[in-house]
């Protein structure tokens, strides 16, 4: 999955009842950039779900839509999300298409989320206009006033939501992270990227996924 169309790439199945987890990747990656995160939760007693989807052919809002179906078809009555970059956006997205997959969702962590878009997004569109052709959802993830992004609905309520930001992101500043309705917010060292390899990252993210706090 995840070349053409989203599903499920990968399950870390687990005996242990701690739960199941739902992983959703960024823009230009895929779901094996979560693999680090998901085994350190498949080793405490998670049961990781590894979501793909096409990320540059599509906008937010289709990813949001396919993403809402393949979570309604899941046997699983209830299960936590752990999302990177524009995977949250996804998210995001899925359930105001189906707001009611709310009761589906217990607790969600984004990592480096662009809640309130990216001006390196931004960036790209002004500077090199035949970006946005190329990679589709650019202008949803952009900070201008008229992205999509800034009409999209936060998760909501219910949903507990903890948010890590990169100290040093290139793409995403630490304060375009945040999202209203969010429980904890904390700021790691690292970048973008590499945060995601960081052993206190996934540490951070399994405190959450069992508390509700970092």
């Amino acid at each position: 999955m995840g070349f053409f169309r989203g599903g499920i790439n990968f399950k870390l199945e687990s005996r242990n009842t701690a739960g199941s987890v739902l992983m959703i990747h960024g823009l230009f990656m895929g779901s094996w950039i979560l693999s680090p995160i998901a085994r350190h939760l498949n080793r405490n007693g998670f049961r990781c779900f590894g979501y793909d989807y096409p990320t540059r052919i599509r906008r937010v809002e289709v990813h949001g839509a396919e993403l809402a179906d393949v979570l309604s078809r899941l046997p699983e009555p209830r299960l936590d999300a752990v999302t990177h970059s524009m995977g949250g956006l996804i998210l995001r997205a899925a359930l105001a298409h189906k707001p009611e997959l709310k009761q589906k969702i217990g607790r969600v962590v984004m990592i480096a989320p662009p809640n309130r878009g990216s001006d390196l997004a931004r960036r790209w569109r002004t500077n090199f206009p035949p970006a946005g052709k190329l990679v589709v959802p650019l202008h949803d993830l952009s900070s201008e006033e008229d992205s999509a992004i800034h009409s999209l609905p936060p998760l909501p309520e219910g949903i507990e939501l903890g948010i890590l930001a990169a100290e040093n992101d290139h793409a995403i500043s630490v304060d375009r992270t945040r999202l209203a309705g969010e429980r904890d917010h904390r700021i790691l060292p690292g970048r973008h990227t590499d945060i995601l390899f960081r052993r206190r990252t996934a540490e951070f993210v399994e405190r959450f996924l069992r508390t509700g706090k970092f």
